[in-house]
């Protein structure tokens, strides 16, 4: 399967300062950015970026992500189902699930989330995956 993908950018105003959310990004735009010390809900933020930047290196990987200038305060991944869930059994190519989505503690409740979601669903491919 041919995974297409489309990028799709919003800005949107915070308490905080303009965000801009965009995506899907590519790996080598992904290590451009810093990573907010304080997306730790998964890993460690260096740890993190990396695991990041891989997924977006995968033919179906999608990274979305929020930044504040170039700082990267929120992200939502797409991928392949894990090899140990119930979903990869099938090996079903139009199936992506929704891996992580972050946003720092002090821009949860300004709408990141919700934008970060809203972008990813901007690429009409979107509809062509469970």
């Amino acid at each position: 399967m041919l995974h297409k993908k489309s990028y799709h950018c919003a800005n949107m105003e915070t308490p905080h300062g303009i965000v801009t959310v965009e995506g899907p990004l590519p790996p080598e735009t992904l290590e451009k950015f810093e990573f907010h010390e304080n997306l730790t809900s998964f890993r460690p933020p260096e740890q993190q970026k990396k695991a990041l930047v891989d997924i977006a290196g995968l033919d179906e990987g999608r990274i979305i992500v929020a930044r504040n200038n170039n700082t990267i305060i929120g992200y939502v991944t797409y991928l392949y189902p894990d090899p140990l869930e119930r979903w990869s059994e099938d090996k079903i190519e139009n199936v992506l699930e929704l891996g992580a989505i972050e946003v720092i503690p002090s821009y949860r409740g300004t709408g990141v989330g919700k934008k970060l979601l809203e972008v990813s669903f901007m690429a009409d491919e979107m509809e062509d995956y469970l």
